[in-house]
């Protein structure tokens, strides 16, 4: 299979499942860049991302209402506001959110002051954000021709699905302004889980069967800068429950891969707000990861 950004066929198997799935992940042996091997053609993909990718057993399944008032929707939201407040003035920009779910970062965006649209390939989230007044998009950036339209395209969790990432990365940049800037976040491929636990649970935790390439942040910042941003940024943060991870993975060899994330009683994606040696312990522990870039998820901003 050849590598998506430098064309190379020299890659190595480096693992050989995606959760409960078997298939090879594969690592380019010239660029780093880390791959799923067995990928669907698009139009395939496509029509799975419309129809059946909120039916999947890997992911709760919500209608498009409870998604928007889930406490992780809403945390993330938060979160990505923050994020994206903290680094760009946001008043009256035009932005552009691909993969935008049910709306809630739209209207965590509109929010702020911009003029917002969205990208949203499930027919009935798309529908559901409609009716809270957005203008979705039901197509991949690449079949909608967009030429400097907008200020800021943002996305958080979305790339990673991505089929052709170079074609991605290159219609983003055609999409924006001048001085247009594009940011959000990705799940880092440097992972402490996979830097310090060579282990088969986390693993098979980290690699997700529709999660078809694992960036890390020189892979990431290969395709920023093949796409001609510029003025590149990055940081990581830490998107699960730290303590909660590491009990998982030292106490809890099973091979249930999604009740490591989440269960009906607790969810590793939102930290314990009310033990406060377990907040401090995440508190520290995040702090130090971070440090190194060994964060759950990467952050970026490009210009």
């Amino acid at each position: 299979m050849l590598c998506n950004f430098c064309n190379s066929e020299n890659n190595s198997i480096i693992f050989d499942y995606t959760r409960n799935e078997k298939n090879n992940i594969l690592k380019c042996n010239d660029c780093g860049l880390v791959f799923k091997e067995n990928i669907s053609s698009r139009k395939d993909i496509e029509i799975f991302y419309k129809n059946d990718y909120r039916k999947i057993t890997e992911l709760p399944l919500q209608t498009p209402i409870e998604h928007y008032f889930d406490k992780v929707t809403q945390k993330d939201a938060y979160d990505g506001i923050q994020f994206i407040n903290k680094n760009v003035d946001l008043k009256n920009k035009n932005i552009l959110e691909i993969g935008s779910a049910s709306g809630r970062l739209l209207q965590s965006l509109h929010e702020a002051g911009t003029n917002v649209e969205g990208i949203e390939l499930n027919d009935e989230y798309r529908n559901f954000s409609k009716k809270l007044g957005f203008n979705v998009f039901n197509k991949p950036i690449e079949e909608l021709n967009l030429k400097n339209k907008y200020d800021g395209i943002v996305s958080f969790h979305t790339i990673e699905h991505f089929v052709d990432p170079s074609s991605g990365f290159k219609s983003i940049y055609n999409a924006l302004k001048p001085n247009g800037f594009f940011m959000g976040e990705v799940p880092n491929q440097n992972d402490w889980r996979i830097k310090i636990f060579n282990d088969n649970i986390i693993k098979r935790l980290h690699y997700d069967p529709h999660h078809y390439y694992y960036y890390t942040i020189q892979t990431l910042n290969n395709y920023l800068r093949l796409s001609n941003f510029t003025n590149i940024k990055f940081e990581t943060v830490e998107r699960y429950n730290s303590i909660l991870q590491l009990r998982n993975i030292l106490c809890e060899k099973s091979t249930d891969i999604n009740k490591h994330i989440f269960s009906e009683n607790i969810d590793a994606r939102i930290p314990n707000e009310t033990d406060y040696i377990e907040s401090e312990f995440n508190r520290i522990f995040e702090k130090g990861i971070n440090s190194e870039l060994m964060g759950n998820c990467i952050r970026w901003i490009a210009r």
